[in-house]
C-alpha cells in the first residue's frame, strides 16, 4: 500500500492495474476501515483484509473490479443503486453487457462470483469514516451505475474508470453510454482537484484539466477515424476484426474484438445522430 493521503492508500493492483487488475483504495479511518474495488489480485486483497476491512464498496460491476473478491468473504458489499441490480443478478448482466447476444461464452474465462448487495449508495451522499469523509459522485457512462469517490477535505479525487490513460474512454458493453460519458468527464475536471487517481493509471498531480480535456478528445477522434473508413454503405459487422481500438488484440481475442465492435455500434450510432451518416434498413450510408 502506498498512502497517498492521510489515512488513503493505493494498493495498486497486479501487472501495473492492466485488466483483468485494478488498483483500489484502503481506506483507515476511525469508525469504518473500507476497501474500494475488489480486483488488485489475491495477494494484495488478502493482504488488505489482514490489514482490516469492514465494507467493500465497488465502483461499478466489471469483472476487473471484483476478481479478488473471494479473499473477503464475509464482508459487507456497497455499491450505487443503479450498479446493484446487475452485481446481484448474473443473468441481468450478461444481458445488459451484451455478452449475451455476443455468443461468446463469457463463464468459460471469467468467473463471476455471486454477490450479495448491503448497501445502496446515491448520488451526492456523504460518508464519515472517521478522520476520512467522502462523496458519491455518480459518473456513468463506462456502466450506468459507474462511480467516483471525491475526498473534499484532501481535495483529492478517485476517478474509478474514467482512468484518463492513453487507450481511452472504454464503453464496449451495451449498457455503456458515450453520450453520458462524455458529461461524466466535464463534471469530474469541473471539480479541480489537487490529485486524481483512477483505476488503471495514476495518481496525477500536474495539467489535470489538460489530462481531461486529452482523454475526452480520444471520443472524437474515433468519431472522425470511422467516418474515414466509411467508404460506402456498410454495416457495423464489416468492422468486427478491424483493428479499430486495437493494433494488436490481447487475450483473449473474440472477446476483444467483440468489444470493439461494441464501439464501433455506439460511434456509427452518434455519426447518424451528428448528421454525419444516415441509417436506412440496416445501412449506415455516408452523407
Amino acid at each position: 500500500m502506498l498512502e497517498i493521503r492521510k489515512n488513503i492508500f493505493m494498493v495498486q493492483g497486479e501487472n501495473e492495474a492492466r485488466f483483468p487488475f485494478c488498483t483500489g483504495l484502503y481506506l483507515r479511518g476511525r469508525n469504518l476501515r473500507v476497501l474500494v474495488d475488489a480486483g488488485m489480485g489475491a495477494a494484495r486483497t488478502k493482504a488488505c483484509a489482514e490489514a482490516g476491512v469492514d465494507v467493500l464498496i465497488l465502483t461499478h460491476s466489471h469483472y476487473d473490479h471484483r476478481s479478488s473478491i473471494k479473499e473477503l468473504p464475509a464482508v459487507p458489499v456497497w455499491c450505487h443503486e443503479p450498479e446493484a441490480a446487475c452485481m446481484e443478478d448474473h443473468g441481468l448482466y450478461m444481458d445488459a453487457t451484451g455478452f449475451l447476444r455476443s455468443g461468446i461464452d463469457f463463464d468459460r474465462y471469467f468467473k463471476f462470483p455471486g454477490l450479495k448487495i448491503h448497501r445502496r449508495l446515491k448520488d451526492g451522499e456523504e460518508l464519515d469514516l472517521g478522520g476520512v469523509v467522502m462523496r458519491i459522485l455518480h459518473a456513468p457512462g463506462h456502466t450506468p451505475g459507474h462511480i467516483c469517490l471525491f475526498f473534499p477535505e484532501q481535495d483529492f479525487l478517485f476517478s474509478a474508470d474514467v482512468a484518463l490513460d492513453p487507450f481511452g474512454p472504454f464503453y464496449g458493453n451495451d449498457f455503456s453510454d458515450v453520450d453520458d460519458f462524455i458529461r461524466s468527464i466535464g463534471a469530474l475536471k469541473a471539480l479541480s482537484p489537487a490529485t486524481v487517481l483512477s483505476s488503471h493509471c495514476g495518481p496525477f498531480e500536474d495539467d489535470l484539466a489538460g489530462r481531461f480535456d486529452r482523454y475526452e478528445a480520444i471520443i472524437y477522434e474515433r468519431d472522425r477515424r470511422l467516418m474515414e473508413m466509411i467508404e460506402r454503405p456498410c454495416v457495423a459487422a464489416d468492422f468486427h476484426g478491424s483493428n479499430f481500438l486495437y493494433a494488436n488484440y490481447p487475450r483473449p481475442t473474440r472477446i476483444m474484438q467483440w468489444m470493439e465492435l461494441v464501439h464501433v455500434e455506439k460511434h456509427l450510432d452518434r455519426l447518424v445522430r451528428m448528421g454525419m451518416l444516415k441509417r436506412d434498413d440496416g445501412l449506415f450510408i455516408p452523407l
